[in-house]
């Protein structure tokens, strides 16, 4: 969930549906409980994480640094569906983009893993200190996934799509401007417009007009793609947060 989504100020509390205490939450504490979920209940099972069909492929910067600590790694790809992914770099090298994209092609194709972590005893300092007590994490690939989902048809679909949008159909047509039919429509009136001046001043302030016609139409343009958004918030807890960027997965 984007804060855009969240619809408030970060700081704002919401009602939990069913009875708990504490009774409200903030925006800070969903983001926290994306950290916290995995480290419980450790030794009674393991995590099978799949992106919804109707998630919001913006994600916030904070998620996107969930998800080099808890996302999964193309090395446990079988080989079709690593090809696919390499297949998927090399078209999309040109294009700009805003989040790993391996993020973007697990995300879009629903790609599943599974995770899990131990406790371990570690080195992390030299001798003579003495050992310390890490999580390890490790991530395998679900065998029952089917590889169809990542067909050659559905990979070519993905690179044609907008970037970083949530529906690639509905944002390309939203932001290709007006279509040809209504530039047309407006290129009528103004030549009619200024084709009934009678004099040189008259046509002058029709141009005048014309000329602000465009420039209300670019301004309502740009307004439909305001987006406001606070993604660059980062608890500063999270920094100290321990993950599997490193470890043994």
């Amino acid at each position: 969930m984007n804060i855009t989504d969240w619809n408030q100020k970060p700081f704002t509390s919401k009602t939990f549906s069913q009875p708990y205490h504490p009774m409200s939450y903030n925006y800070i504490d969903y983001m926290d409980a994306w950290y916290n979920m995995f480290y419980l209940q450790s030794y009674q099972h393991s995590w099978f994480i799949q992106f919804s069909r109707t998630c919001n492929f913006q994600f916030p910067a904070w998620f996107q640094k969930w998800w080099t600590f808890f996302g999964l790694l193309d090395s446990i790809f079988p080989p079709d569906i690593q090809e696919k992914f390499e297949f998927y770099k090399k078209r999309t090298s040109s294009q700009p983009f805003t989040q790993p994209k391996l993020l973007t092609f697990c995300s879009r194709l629903r790609i599943p893993w599974i995770l899990t972590w131990n406790i371990i005893k570690k080195q992390e300092q030299p001798h003579p200190f003495p050992l310390s007590l890490s999580r390890e994490f490790n991530i395998k690939w679900w065998d029952k996934f089917n590889h169809d989902f990542v067909c050659q048809q559905k990979v070519l679909e993905l690179i044609s799509a907008r970037p970083g949008s949530s529906n690639s159909k509905d944002s390309s047509n939203s932001s290709q401007g007006p279509t040809q039919e209504e530039f047309l429509t407006l290129k009528s009136k103004c030549q009619a417009s200024l084709a009934a001046a009678t004099d040189l001043e008259q046509y002058r302030q029709e141009l005048l007009q014309t000329l602000k016609q465009f420039d209300d139409q670019e301004e309502n343009e740009d307004n439909e793609e305001i987006v406001i958004s606070d993604d660059s918030y980062v608890d500063p807890e999270f920094i100290l947060y321990g993950g599997p960027m490193g470890q043994a997965r």
